[in-house]
């Protein structure tokens, strides 16, 4: 094998009017680094002006040589450049020089095609911008606009929408005008269908008012959480469709207002001295159990809990802790029997909880049960019907893995450029240009 297809093949060069001597590799310091430097030549026959498109034999006669330093992609852990020795010509119809051209890098770019594929491919991983330009040896400027060359936002289709969307909010950047930004998903096919900068509600209107009313129409259910101008949008431009209130939600909202209780009524041991303050540090170490769905406590394994001084099992220590309380004893109750009518989808089981007598209870659990007898429709569909934002909420986490990677974004076009990249493929495709 020659010297030049030997180096040919170790970077990867298609170019066949670049050719390569024997002594054409050494170890140069660059920028500080120990860099590996291919020394090669490209030279051909030019058969027109790049400039005037003179054709005439004799025209265009060869006129020295250009060097220029291409980066490629490291071979063997070593930065690797391509020191190219690039033929000039001259035209006498138009006076004017130019240099011959390859299909190894873009004209006026001293990265290589291949390189910038590289970077393409690596933007598709939860990594981080800066990390990226650092394992290819570019500037963060240069992903950049890597990111921006190899793909564009494909346009969303006004003439169709999804029978079943799923509504949710994260928080974006600083840039965006709202605290946070809105995100859309086909509630079936779990694909990405558009993020937004704005959750307000006259942001929303006017981004679907693009869609005609017939398109809207066929929308059928959409998945939310409590957000009050999701309902109105809802209202106002979604009149065929049903609102379905995220499980999650329901779980979190009397969750949290357990979680409340539990806190209250330990501060009261606290305050009354040192004889109570045992029982004070037992509900704070155990909050999780109480948090814990009764049916997915152990009821079996027993183990060694140095707080009590003896073996218990999950249930036992669980019991023992309501002992200290009737009142708290009261609201755990409440708060598992509304969560086992949301684990076995039983309506009845859960308004028959919200005509409830609770007014040995805090003011708090009154106050949500309120606001679920508001949006007993909403609560009716999610326990009957099996949509949900579980994919949703999935995403979320995955976009606050990319934004902590990344140490946040700045730019909220770049961001959901990034988010769309790596977690959906409907709002993207490839950019036909490159």
């Amino acid at each position: 094998m020659s010297y030049t297809n030997l180096i040919k093949n170790t970077l990867d060069i298609l170019d066949l009017n670049i050719t390569f001597t024997e002594n054409s590799l050494e170890k140069e310091r660059i920028k500080g680094r120990i860099c590996q430097v291919f020394s090669g030549t490209l030279d051909y026959l030019a058969h027109s002006c790049l400039h005037c498109g003179e054709k005439e034999k004799g025209k265009i006669i060869r006129w020295g040589y250009t060097t220029c330093l291409i980066l490629m992609n490291d071979v063997s852990e070593y930065q690797t450049y391509l020191r190219l020795k690039k033929r000039r010509f001259f035209c006498y119809s138009c006076e004017r020089t130019f240099v011959a051209e390859t299909s190894l890098i873009q004209k006026g770019c001293s990265i290589s095609k291949k390189v910038k594929l590289s970077i393409a491919d690596r933007l598709r991983k939860v990594t981080s911008m800066s990390e990226i330009a650092r394992q290819k040896k570019v500037s963060v400027s240069s992903v950049y606009r890597v990111l921006k060359q190899f793909y564009e936002p494909k346009k969303i289709n006004r003439l169709t929408l999804p029978e079943v969307l799923c509504f949710d909010e994260f928080k974006s950047v600083k840039q965006v005008a709202a605290s946070m930004s809105f995100i859309m998903m086909d509630g079936q096919t779990k694909q990405l269908i558009d993020v937004i900068e704005n959750r307000q509600l006259s942001f929303l209107q006017r981004y679907f008012s693009r869609f005609s009313l017939s398109v809207r129409e066929r929308v059928k259910y959409i998945v939310c959480d409590m957000y009050a101008p999701y309902f109105s949008l809802v209202k106002k431009l979604f009149p065929m469709a049903q609102i379905i209130l995220d499980r999650f939600h329901i779980v979190q909202h009397i969750g949290r207002t357990f979680l409340k209780h539990r806190i209250q009524r330990m501060n009261l041991f606290l305050q009354k001295g040192t004889v109570e303050a045992k029982k004070y540090r037992h509900l704070k170490k155990c909050w999780k159990l109480l948090q814990k769905n009764q049916s997915k406590l152990d009821f079996e394994k027993r183990q060694w809990r140095p707080s009590f001084r003896t073996y218990l099992t999950e249930t036992e220590l669980v019991d023992r802790l309501l002992a200290y309380d009737e009142e708290l004893k009261s609201g755990y109750t409440c708060y598992q029997n509304v969560l086992y009518a949301v684990q076995t989808r039983d309506y009845t089981r859960f308004h028959s909880l919200l005509e409830q007598d609770c007014s040995g209870l805090p003011v708090y659990y009154q106050t949500v049960f309120s606001t679920f007898k508001k949006v007993q429709n909403e609560i009716k569909h999610a326990l009957e019907l099996s949509y949900s934002n579980g994919p949703l909420e999935c995403l979320n986490n995955h976009i606050k893995v990319l934004k902590r990677n990344a140490y946040g974004f700045r730019n909220f076009y770049n961001f959901k450029l990034r988010i769309a990249l790596c977690f959906g493929n409907v709002l993207f495709q490839p950019n036909r240009k490159t």
